[in-house]
C-alpha cells in the first residue's frame, strides 16, 4: 500500500472512531434524561438540546469554511490568523442571541428559561472556540488531533450528564452538563502542543473576504442545523403546548433514527470537504452507496426493533415500527442533503449550499403547519424539506456549472 493511501486510511479511521464516540455519547444522554425525566420535562430538554445543537451547528459553518480555506492556502499564508479572527466573529453570535433571549426564550424554555438560556449562552461561547480550532486542524490535515478534539468533546457531555444524573439535578442540570462540555478543548490545549500551534494556522484571503465567507457559512450551516438537530425547535413553534406535552416519544424516535446516520456523517463532513476539494465529486459516490445500503437495512432493523428499543427507555412511550422505518429513511434523506451541501462548499458554491439548505428548512416548517396527527406531521415534514433541498443543491449546482461552462460568443467584428 502506497504510503500516502495507508496514512489516509489511518486518518479515516480516527475520524471514525471520534464519529463512534459521538454517535455513543448522544445516545447515551438521550436514554438518560428520557429514563431520569418526566415526558413533559424530556420533551423540554430536548428542545433545549434541538436549541443549543442548532447554535452548535451555525457555529459549524466556521469549521467548515475554515477548513476549506486553510486546505488551498497552503503553508505559507500571509493572512490572519483563523482561531482568533473567528471567535471574534463567533462571539458576535453569543450577544445576539443573549440580548434576544428574553423575547423568544420564554416561549421555548417556558418557566426554567433563565436557567436554560444562561446555559445556551455558556455552551455556545465555548463552542465558538471549538469550532474555530477543529476548522484549522481539519485544514492542515490532522486528522488525529480533529478527531481527538470531536471524540473528547462528545465523551465530556456523557460523562457529565452521568454526574448530574447521580446528582438528581433534574432538567436544568442536563442543560448545564450539556452545554460546557464544549470547553473541552481547554483542557486539550492545555496538553497538547499541536493543538495550541493551531491558534496560528493562517489563511491567504483578507479579513474581509474571510468574514464574508465565513458569514455565508454559518447562515447556510445555520439553515441545515435547524433541520439536523434543532427539529424539536421547529416542532415546538408550531404546535400547541398540549399537544407537545406528549411529542417525547416521536421525538425521541427521530432522535434515535437518525443518530447512527447523521452524528458519523457530521464527524466526517470536513473530511468529505477535503476530499472533494482534492479529487473532485466523484470521491464521494462510495459514501453516497454506502448511505443508500445502511438505510435499506436500517429501515428494516428499526421496523422490528425500534418500539421494542423506545419502550425499554421508557415504558411510556410508543411509537410503531412502519413509522420507525419511515423515520430512518427520512434520515436517510437529511443524510443526503448534508453531503450534497458539503459537496457544493467544497467547489466553493456557498450560495448553492444555502439555497439548498434554506429551501429544505421552510418546507419542512411549512409542513409542519399543516392539519395532520403529530406523527403524520412528523413524517411529512421530515421527508419533503430534505427532497426539495436535495433538488435545489443539485439543480443550482447543474446551473452554475453549466453557466461557468458555456461557451462565449466571439465578439464581433465590425466593418470599417
Amino acid at each position: 500500500m502506497p504510503p500516502e493511501q495507508s496514512t489516509s486510511r489511518v486518518e479515516g479511521g480516527s475520524v471514525l472512531a471520534a464519529a463512534v464516540v459521538s454517535g455513543v455519547a448522544g445516545y447515551g444522554v438521550l436514554l438518560l434524561t428520557a429514563r431520569m425525566l418526566s415526558a413533559e420535562s424530556n420533551a423540554q430538554f430536548l428542545v433545549f438540546w434541538g436549541a443549543l445543537f442548532s447554535i452548535f451547528g451555525v457555529l459549524i459553518g466556521i469549521t467548515t469554511e475554515t477548513t476549506r480555506a486553510v486546505l488551498v492556502a497552503g503553508p505559507d499564508a500571509a493572512g490572519p490568523a483563523v482561531v482568533p479572527h473567528t471567535t471574534m466573529l463567533g462571539l458576535g453570535l453569543v450577544v445576539v442571541t443573549g440580548l434576544s433571549g428574553p423575547w423568544w426564550a420564554p416561549r421555548l424554555f417556558e418557566s426554567e428559561w433563565r436557567l436554560l438560556l444562561a446555559a445556551l449562552l455558556g455552551g455556545t461561547a465555548l463552542f465558538v472556540v471549538h469550532a474555530g480550532i477543529a476548522g484549522a486542524v481539519g485544514g492542515r490535515r490532522m486528522w488525529g488531533a480533529y478527531s481527538t478534539l470531536v471524540g473528547v468533546e462528545a465523551a465530556t457531555r456523557l460523562v457529565l450528564v452521568v454526574v448530574a444524573t447521580m446528582l438528581a439535578t433534574g432538567l436544568v442540570g442536563f442543560a448545564w452538563a450539556a452545554a460546557v462540555s464544549a470547553g473541552a478543548w481547554v483542557l486539550l490545549a492545555l496538553a497538547s502542543p499541536r493543538l495550541r500551534g493551531a491558534w496560528h494556522t493562517r489563511v491567504a484571503v483578507g479579513r474581509r473576504g474571510l468574514s464574508l465567507r465565513v458569514g455565508a457559512s454559518c447562515v447556510a450551516a445555520g439553515a441545515s442545523a435547524l433541520l439536523l438537530v434543532g427539529y424539536p425547535v421547529l416542532l415546538k413553534a408550531t404546535t400547541s403546548d398540549a399537544v407537545f406535552d406528549g411529542a417525547a416519544p416521536i421525538l425521541l424516535a427521530v432522535s434515535l433514527s437518525r443518530a447512527p446516520l447523521l452524528v458519523p456523517l457530521g464527524a466526517y463532513q470536513n473530511v468529505a470537504v477535503a476530499k472533494v476539494v482534492r479529487h473532485g465529486i466523484r470521491a464521494l459516490v462510495p459514501v453516497w452507496t454506502a448511505l443508500a445500503v445502511v438505510c435499506a437495512v436500517g429501515s428494516g432493523a428499526a421496523w422490528l426493533v425500534g418500539p421494542w428499543l423506545l419502550r425499554l427507555i421508557n415504558a411510556d412511550y410508543h411509537v410503531s415500527g412502519p413509522v420507525f422505518a419511515a423515520l430512518v429513511v427520512a434520515a436517510g434523506l437529511v443524510a443526503l442533503l448534508t453531503l450534497t451541501g458539503a459537496a457544493t462548499v467544497a467547489v466553493d458554491a456557498h450560495a448553492v449550499y444555502l439555497g439548498g439548505w434554506i429551501g429544505a428548512t421552510v418546507v419542512s416548517l411549512v409542513v409542519l403547519t399543516l392539519p395532520g396527527t403529530l406523527e403524520h406531521r412528523v413524517l411529512a415534514s421530515l421527508f419533503a424539506g430534505p427532497v426539495v433541498g436535495v433538488l435545489l443543491h443539485l439543480g443550482l449546482a447543474w446551473s452554475r456549472l453549466a453557466r461557468s461552462t458555456a461557451p462565449h460568443p466571439a465578439p464581433s467584428r465590425g466593418h470599417a
